[in-house]
This record gives structure tokens, sequence and C-alpha cells, in this order.
């Protein structure tokens, strides 16, 4: 089979399309037929080798989180799957390739109403924003939270999810066209962080208080802001310092006291045991039919270099997504 390899850390160094043989499932896996691989900011970051993910990898090592595909062979102790099924899911060593192992547990049948493409843009923005809202800030209806970065793959399954909970939505972009995808996904409001100053505007939406909770992506240029946007007793969830920047963010100490500001972060890895319960919820908002996953491209495994470059750009709605 063919899959894509990081040989050495740094963006400048391409990834390479490899053939290997094709991985056998061990117990408790199942193992598909590529339907299509999120391509996510983690895959980047660590591909960079600045993450702290990076010094988990040994290179080489083929990138990728998450997949969808269709069931070619199940391994031992499996009994909830059959051969045939489409599914998506969190992957073990990598979804960049014609074939993948998915780990049964954590892993979900794909409604027929979604592709494979919008498939694999399910698992970790999905259980990123879960862990975001419910697990961490606790959300309820009523409260209004504010998704920086809206229009990316995190922010519109963050966009949607809150919206399903009962929350007002307030969501920063940085063009027309970006606001309007987030509005069109259920935001109430948009920023347009480039043209509005965000904390006046916070201000102004919530008459003076500021937002309950803020889910942030990119804390090493709005950390300092989001403490000034928030409420008293306010909460920030940190998923992110912003793809390919420093990963340090400065802020006022006063600034978090006075606000009495409560920051949780997060992270993938941290979430491991806690996936199965939020697998069975996933399952039960995607046979609602209540979150979209908008796909704006997709790549071949030949041209994952070039989904890495638009990734870093910016310049895309949604998820990018590769294809065998």
């Amino acid at each position: 089979m063919k899959a894509v390899f990081v040989n050495k850390f740094g963006l400048e160094n391409p990834m390479i399309l490899e053939e290997i043989d094709t991985p056998e499932p061990k117990s408790g896996q199942l193992l598909i037929k590529l339907g299509a691989s999120g391509v996510n900011p983690s895959d980047v970051a660590t591909r960079s080798g600045k993450s702290h993910h990076s010094s988990h990898m040994k290179i080489p090592y083929i990138p990728g989180l998450e997949a969808a595909g269709e069931i070619v062979e199940l391994g031992g102790q499996v009994r909830e799957f059959d051969i045939g099924q489409r599914v998506f899911g969190r992957t073990l060593g990598g979804s960049y390739a014609d074939f993948v192992c998915l780990d049964a547990s954590v892993a979900s049948v794909l409604p027929d109403s979604y592709s494979f493409e919008e498939g694999a843009g399910i698992t970790l923005p999905l259980r990123t924003a879960w862990n975001a809202l419910v697990i961490k800030a606790k959300v309820t209806p009523g409260e209004t939270i504010l998704v920086q970065g809206g229009a990316g793959g995190v922010g519109m399954s963050t966009i949607q999810l809150a919206r399903e909970i009962g929350c007002r939505v307030i969501a920063t972009v940085s063009s027309p066209d970006k606001a309007l995808f987030c509005s069109q996904l259920g935001a109430d409001e948009t920023i347009n962080y480039k043209e509005e100053n965000l904390i006046e505007k916070c201000l102004e939406l919530t008459k003076g208080k500021g937002v309950d909770v803020i889910v942030e992506t990119a804390a090493n240029e709005n950390f300092h802001l989001d403490l000034k946007a928030i409420k008293v007793n306010g909460r920030i969830v940190v998923m992110g310092a912003g793809l390919g920047k420093n990963p340090r963010a400065d802020f006022l100490v006063s600034d978090m006291m006075e606000k009495d500001a409560k920051v949780f972060g997060i992270t993938g890895v941290n979430l491991a045991k806690k996936m199965p319960f939020i697998v069975s919820k996933f399952s039960n908002l995607l046979e609602k039919g209540t979150i979209k996953f908008h796909v704006d491209k997709v790549f071949s495994l030949d041209d994952a270099n070039c989904a890495h470059d638009l990734m870093l750009s910016g310049n895309f709605l949604g998820k990018l997504v590769l294809t065998s």
C-alpha cells in the first residue's frame, strides 16, 4: 500500500509517499480501506518539530489522526462490527495511508447520510468541541460562547455543538466569506478581528458584561484579549497557541485575578479514557443530522504537502481531507 511519511522534522522538508506492507489489525482493532483522512493543525505542528507532540514521535512516521473508510478485516475480540461497514474514528498508526487501523472501542459506524470525506472530519473536531464545552467549561443553555477561529474544523464543530446545547454563539473570523460561513453554521454574531476591536465588540454584544466562555485556538495572539472579553467568573478553554506561532502567551496576572477567571488547557492525549463515552454521544448527534461537516478541499495522498501548505495559510473553510 501507499503511505505518506515524515522522514525529517521541519516544514521545509517535504513529506514523501512510499510503498509499505499493509498493516494487520491487532486484537480489538479494525483494518479499514481508506475513504478519507482528516488533515488537522496538529499534523502540521507535529511535523514542524516544534510541538510538544513532536518529542513523542519516532522518525520516520506516518502522520494523520482521523480516518473514515470501509472495514476490510477484523482483529481478534471484535464483535460489534462487520466487514464491509462504513466507519470513522481516531487512528492508531497514522491515517495518511491506503489502509488504516482503528481501535474498535472508539470507532463508530458512519451514517449513510455522510460521505467518507465528511466522516474524516468528525472525530477530532467534534471530540475537541465536546471536551471544551461539555467536559471542561460545563456550558449551560443561555450562556454566551465566543469561538476564536470559527471557520476552522474545530470552530465549525464548536459553533454547532454550542447551538445544539442552547447557547448564544459569537465567532471570530478574518474575512466576510468566513463570517457568512459561521453564520450559516449557526453563529448568532461574528467579529472580524482584522477590522473590529475584539474586546469592545464582545462588551457591546453582552451589554458590558463580557462573554461566559471563550474557546481559544490561538492563545499566542489572543489570551491577553480573552481575559478582557470574559465576564467575571468567566471560563477560557485553551486548545492551541496558534498554528506555526510561538507557543508562549503574555498576559497580565491582574487581568486574570480581576475576572476570577477559570482557565482550562486541553489535549486529546488526556481524553483517551473518556472517548468511548464521547463516541456514543457522537452517534446520537450524527443520527439526528444536526451537525454538518463542510469539506473545503480534497487532496490525494501524493498531494499531502499541498494540504499542509493550505492548512498553514488558513485560506479555507471547515476541513481539508486526503483520499487514496
